[in-house]
């Protein structure tokens, strides 16, 4: 499943580009009578539902076309949602000043950390907790994150 995961992200790419977007995350589920195929975009400003229609459209002639799945499917693009985990660098710039819920690589174990985003600085990200500390992790040592929703 990992190998069309990958095939179909290689074939969304190029369409989302033309969109100003790009790909997020592909999952494919099992369902009754086929597989689920949904593919996470996004932009830097935010997608929009047309976007999502045009590169569903456009992800549907080029999976038709390609053979690649070899049952019946549904297809779904939409943006990856606010209660998804942040899985790219670039996604961090428009969640500037957005409370996360952060798991990081420490010096010797995996920490928890719920602060503000406060800057974005090539791959470093500076969070402000609530009780004023600044906290400066690489991008790489981030295992999960999580924009903290606020209700």
């Amino acid at each position: 499943m990992t190998e069309i995961r990958e095939k179909i992200k290689e074939l969304v790419a190029p369409i989302a580009e033309t969109f100003g977007a790009f790909v997020v995350d592909i999952a494919i589920r099992n369902e009754r009578g086929g597989k689920l195929i949904q593919a996470f975009v996004d932009t830097d400003k935010g997608i929009t539902i047309d976007d999502c229609a045009g590169i569903s459209r456009e992800l549907a002639r080029a999976l038709d076309q390609s053979n690649l799945v070899q049952t019946s499917y549904r297809l779904e693009v939409s943006s990856p949602g606010i209660d998804k985990p942040i899985r790219m660098l670039r996604q961090y710039h428009k969640n500037v000043g957005r409370r996360f819920k952060v798991t990081y690589q420490g010096a010797e174990l995996q920490k928890p950390l719920l602060a503000t985003l406060q800057s974005v600085n090539g791959e470093l990200l500076e969070f402000q907790t609530e009780a004023g500390e600044v906290v400066s992790i690489e991008f790489a040592k981030i295992i999960e994150s999580k924009v903290e929703l606020p209700w």
